[in-house]
């Protein structure tokens, strides 16, 4: 990947998944013993989903279909037999 040819979007989403990697490693290391993997799984439900809506927003925001509410690509017909 040539991080040089990155979107500005695709940064953004680069980042936050670092940002929330980096937050799932603090909290594994902070973590009392035997509590570790709680830890983690805690830190990527509300780092991770927020990374998550994030691209589902940015890829919706770059469709222009997406803002309308309509079809995505276009329609798809049913095969008939």
């Amino acid at each position: 990947m040539d991080w040089n040819r990155l979107t500005d979007n695709e940064r953004l989403v680069a980042e936050q998944a670092v940002a929330a990697y980096r937050t799932a490693t603090r909290a594994m290391r902070d973590a009392p013993q035997g509590h570790g993997l709680d830890r983690i799984e805690q830190a990527v439900r509300d780092k991770g989903l927020d990374a998550l809506r994030t691209m589902v927003e940015l890829a919706a925001s770059e469709h222009d279909e997406a803002q309308k509410g309509g079809p995505a690509a276009g329609r798809v017909r049913a095969a008939r037999s």
